[in-house]
């Protein structure tokens, strides 16, 4: 499974997490369950969002050549 596929499940695993979460007729034992494996796919989203912005670059033209080159993305703002 690649990291789309993954990143893809886990989002849709948290929203069935969300949404049982929403129904009041379950106990609270399994709210705390739920909640638990909720904050464990977040984290895990969280991760392959984190991992995915690292490797995004963003071409830019070199003011003084002209050429293209790569730079990492978070060097616009920053």
């Amino acid at each position: 499974m690649d990291n789309k596929q993954s990143f893809e499940k886990n989002l849709g695993e948290l929203e069935q997490v969300v949404k049982a979460l929403e129904n009041s007729d379950i106990s609270l034992d399994e709210m705390i369950s739920l909640f638990e494996k909720g904050v464990g796919l977040t984290r895990e989203c969280t991760s392959a969002l984190d991992a995915a912005e690292q490797k995004i670059t963003v071409l830019m033209k070199n003011r003084n050549s002209g050429e293209m080159e790569e730079q990492p993305f978070g060097g616009l703002g920053e």
